[in-house]
C-alpha cells in the first residue's frame, strides 16, 4: 500500500472527512509534537523529563497492550498535562481489519487508557500510518477522529543519532505541522536534546492536540 499523499490528506481533512481526519493543525502559529508506540518503561519517562525541561506539552498515541504492562507510565503522561490518543490495542494496520475487529481494537484501547489514566479519548493514530477510505469511514462511524501527520523524521529506522539529526536539521517544524516521533527510541531522545532548544530559539512553538 502506498503512503497517503499530502494532497489526499488535505482533501480528506477539508472536504471528505472534516472533523474526523486531521493531518495539520488549524492554528497557523503552533506545531504539535506527537509520540507513537508507547508507553515504554525506560524511554517514555525520559521524553517526559525532556518536555518538562522546556515546558512543552505533546500528544502520546499509545498501544493498549503496552498500557497493560506499564499503566503507571501512562498515568504520569496524563498527570503532566499531555494529551493521549489510541494507537489501537494490538498495533494492527487498520485496512486489514473487519469492522468488528476495528471496533474492538479502538474500544479496547480506549478503555485501557481510561482505566490507567482516567482519560476518555477519541483520537486515533493509525499503526504505520496505513489507512484506506473504507477504514477512515469506519473510524468516523465509530465516533473517532483519525490523526495522521504532516512531518516525520523516520525515527522508526533506529539508524542512530547522527542519521536522525541529519534528517531533522534541514527540515525544522513549520506552523501547523503535526510531527510524528516515537517514545520507545533512545536516538529520538538524544536528537531532541539537540534540536528542541534550536527549534525554540527560532520561535517555533508547540501545542498538544
Amino acid at each position: 500500500m502506498r503512503p497517503i499523499s499530502e494532497i489526499a490528506k488535505q482533501f480528506l481533512q477539508e472536504s471528505i472527512l472534516p472533523g474526523a481526519f486531521q493531518w495539520r493543525l488549524a492554528d497557523g502559529v503552533h506545531s504539535a509534537l506527537t509520540f507513537d508506540d508507547g508507553p515504554d518503561l525506560e524511554y517514555t519517562p525520559r521524553v517526559l523529563d525532556l518536555l518538562a525541561e522546556y515546558g512543552l506539552k505533546a500528544t502520546f498515541f499509545v498501544v493498549g497492550t503496552r498500557i497493560e504492562k506499564f499503566p503507571d507510565v501512562l498515568r504520569r503522561v496524563a498527570a503532566e498535562g499531555h494529551s493521549i490518543g489510541s494507537h489501537t490495542q494490538t498495533h494492527r494496520e487498520l485496512p486489514s481489519l473487519s469492522r468488528a475487529e476495528l471496533s474492538w481494537e479502538l474500544a479496547t484501547c480506549r478503555q485501557r487508557i481510561a482505566d490507567a489514566a482516567g482519560v476518555d479519548t477519541r483520537l486515533v493514530r493509525p499503526p504505520r500510518g496505513r489507512v484506506s477510505l473504507l477504514a477512515l469511514h469506519r473510524v468516523k462511524a465509530l465516533g473517532y477522529k483519525l490523526v495522521h501527520w504532516s512531518r516525520t523524521y523516520s525515527d522508526y529506522r533506529r539508524d542512530g543519532r547522527e542519521a536522525l539529526l541529519g534528517r531533522m536539521r534541514p527540515q525544522p517544524p513549520q506552523p501547523r505541522d503535526i510531527i510524528l516521533l516515537h517514545d520507545n527510541n533512545p536516538y529520538t531522545i538524544e536528537a531532541l536534546h539537540d534540536m528542541l532548544p534550536r527549534w525554540l530559539a527560532t520561535s517555533v512553538s508547540f501545542t498538544r492536540l
